[in-house]
């Protein structure tokens, strides 16, 4: 009886050895991180890193290419300047080859739609938008990356929507009658790609007379589409065909700083203030290279249990901020690496920093990486983290600079050793 006893006990001791493995490999997530006190989660020390140098940095030159979310329209903010959006999109055959015959159909209408993701900066308000249609004088390539910078030449001699549409905060998709001339695009096909090649894809833009707002789309929504009515004697159809989600597309942000602090500069000291654009605009810089060099040589065998990066909001800063921002590093190539490692750049999906309301500050964890510094040989613990906020915003923040301590960003870590 002892015998099986032991044996009993042994067994649930390495159940609960497995158990902790697992756990320990668990990727981190943001469930319930805004419940939790970071100082009262592990038993251990608690350590402050303050960065020793920081800096806004103009990024213009930001993948933007194939994200489920994107954004259109003009804005202009009296810190961050004028920024256009613009869409880039091909259009696609809904299945491989068309089943319809359009040379022998009569087409009563061809629809754009979008499905509304958010709009900018009053979200409850209503917006005139003066959208632009026209067709791209070469083709949108389906294998290439797309970047914020980038531009493709339309073809002028096209204008298949231009007026003026007003989109209400109640709505949830928001239609564009096209201009009959885009019938012609709709050529049989004998292939999906034959198709992509003869239409070449369109620019979709918030011309000048508009409404100073951003609407924000979800590209990956099976509403956003162009949609052909027909009819053929009695009888009534409709096709639809592809764009935003399963096609290429990208979104174009062009700035315009005059007028504002950000001015005939890329790169702006961050001693007071630090500033968060998304759109390709303005990432922050810290540096925490001294307070980690120090760290690592009182405490060379430490272990971090939890590691989290706080940016106070400056009291100047807009109420509309971004809800997420990502963590980023260069590795030794220089190349970029989210932190943690994300499962799909172009969704954003995986842990990213939440904005804590009450506290008025983004929270982010960066537990792994701080851990991984600690324990690589021969680093140089001089670290930059670089903070960007998601594409399909138009919510800008004014983060707090580093001259005082106890307003400024920093990590905050329990440890042991």
């Amino acid at each position: 009886m002892v015998h099986k006893i032991h044996k009993l006990i042994l067994g649930l001791a390495a159940l609960a050895m497995m158990a902790a493995l697992v756990a320990c490999e668990d990727e981190e997530s943001a469930l319930g991180i805004d419940l939790v006190d970071s100082s009262t989660m592990f038993d251990g020390a608690q350590y402050t890193l303050y960065p020793n140098a920081a800096w806004s940095k103009t990024e213009d030159s930001l993948l933007t290419s194939n994200y489920s979310f994107g954004i259109i329209g003009n804005l202009e903010d009296p810190v961050f300047g004028k920024t256009q959006a613009v869409v880039y999109t091909q259009i696609a055959l809904a299945d491989n080859t068309s089943s319809i015959n359009f040379s022998e159909v009569t087409i009563d209408s061809v629809v754009m739609t979008f499905t509304k993701h958010q709009l900018f900066p009053d979200t409850a308000g209503n917006y005139n938008l003066r959208f632009e249609v026209k067709q791209l004088a070469d083709p949108l390539e389906s294998d290439k990356r797309y970047y914020s910078s980038d531009a493709i030449a339309v073809d002028e001699s096209t204008l298949f929507f231009d007026d003026m549409v007003t989109v209400s905060y109640t709505d949830t998709v928001v239609r564009l009658v096209l201009d009959p001339s885009i019938n012609r695009l709709l050529a049989d096909s004998a292939s999906a790609e034959e198709f992509v090649a003869h239409t070449r894809g369109l620019r979709i833009r918030v011309a000048e007379g508009s409404d100073n707002g951003m609407m924000g789309i979800d590209f990956s929504s099976a509403q956003t589409c162009i949609t052909a009515y027909y009819h053929y004697d009695s009888i009534l159809g409709q096709h639809p065909f592809y764009m935003g989600a399963n096609t290429a597309h990208f979104v174009q942000f062009i700035h315009d700083y005059s007028g504002s602090p950000l001015n005939g500069t890329d790169s702006i000291d961050g001693t007071n203030r630090l500033y968060l654009e998304p759109m390709g605009g303005h990432c922050i810089h810290l540096n925490f290279g001294r307070d980690l060099m120090k760290f690592y040589q009182e405490h060379p065998t430490a272990a971090v249990h939890h590691a989290e990066l706080r940016l106070p909001l400056a009291a100047e800063s807009s109420s509309l901020v971004p809800d997420q921002v990502l963590a980023l590093y260069k590795d030794a190539a220089d190349s970029l690496i989210y932190i943690p490692d994300l499962t799909d750049i172009y969704t954003m999906s995986g842990f990213d920093g939440h904005y804590n309301s009450d506290g008025g500050y983004f929270r982010l964890r960066v537990t792994r990486h701080i851990q991984s510094l600690l324990r690589r040989e021969g680093i140089d613990h001089g670290m930059v983290l670089l903070l960007d906020s998601r594409r399909h915003t138009a919510n800008s923040a004014i983060i707090n600079g580093i001259s005082d301590t106890a307003t400024s960003p920093k990590i905050v870590f329990v440890y042991s050793e």
